[in-house]
């Protein structure tokens, strides 16, 4: 008979020893995983929507990975406990990597394959980032086994959450900013891994690549946004890899022509 009571704790397990034998499926938020080959979110190799209640027995430091857990249960009508948990929001998704992936994958957007919590299962090369990281920092490109090891020995920090994304080559990037329902302007540049200097301005924004930039920052919860895609120039298939709360517009505004503070007046404006 399966468990119908998980209860999760911050850090190490055996902080829970005194619910043991008891019944219960005993757990630690770092065991949280989930890939976008899927729906579910998992404690290991167990589906979280086969449990009646999750108890958060302490939080912690994982506040990121207990806001995850914390929205799959609204979606899967499993009871949280304590209620604080469920009746607010713990963490906005914008401000985790690791949400604001599952939020776009669940809403049908394409993203690259994508893995949290468990790396096991994706093929070399891929990329590896922080869920906290901005501006291309905490962004690695690893090859093989032996770096990957290197990699969490000497750059992984305590504390700190990371997945891995499938590597989409000769793709470009496109930053595209929204404010409300509008596309401001698009900027196309190299990525991180293909060197082709590509530069390109796009104004006025396709309307395939603005629709994809709009609804993805309609699924996180966002009125102004920048929105970046890959572009794989092989398939043209178009992945959504960011969307960022509080986006730089300096390049926006030094090739499309737009005064992008002036734009975002205007918004707020509009609702006043």
């Amino acid at each position: 008979m399966v468990n119908k009571i998980l209860i999760l704790t911050s850090g190490k397990v055996a902080k829970l020893d005194g619910f043991k034998n008891k019944g219960v499926t005993l757990g630690s938020f770092d065991d949280i995983n989930y890939s976008s080959d899927s729906l579910n979110l998992y404690h290991k190799s167990d589906i979280l929507n086969q449990f009646s209640v999750i108890y958060f027995r302490m939080v912690g430091k994982s506040l990121e990975i207990a806001t995850l857990v914390a929205n799959y249960a609204a979606k899967n009508n499993i009871k949280i406990i304590d209620e604080v948990y469920s009746n607010s929001l713990l963490m906005p998704v914008s401000l985790g990597k690791s949400l604001e992936m599952k939020k776009l994958s669940e809403a049908g957007i394409k993203i690259p394959r994508t893995q949290f919590g468990s790396f096991d299962d994706m093929e070399f090369p891929y990329i590896v980032k922080s869920t906290s990281g901005q501006k291309s920092r905490e962004v690695w490109l690893v090859n093989n086994r032996e770096e990957l090891e290197n990699l969490k020995s000497k750059k992984f920090e305590k504390n700190k959450f990371y997945f891995t994304q499938e590597l989409i080559p000769n793709a470009r990037r496109i930053r595209v900013l929204i404010i409300g329902d509008k596309a401001i302007g698009a900027i196309v540049r190299q990525t991180k891994w293909n060197k082709d200097e590509t530069k390109e301005t796009l104004m006025p924004v396709p309307g395939d690549v603005a629709s994809l930039a709009m609804f993805a920052t309609k699924v996180i919860g966002l009125n102004i946004s920048g929105v970046d895609i890959l572009i794989n120039n092989k398939t043209n298939e178009m992945f959504v890899i960011e969307v960022n709360a509080a986006p730089s517009w300096k390049l926006i505004n030094k090739y499309c022509g737009v005064v992008v503070e002036d734009e975002i007046i205007k918004y707020i404006q509009t609702k006043i």
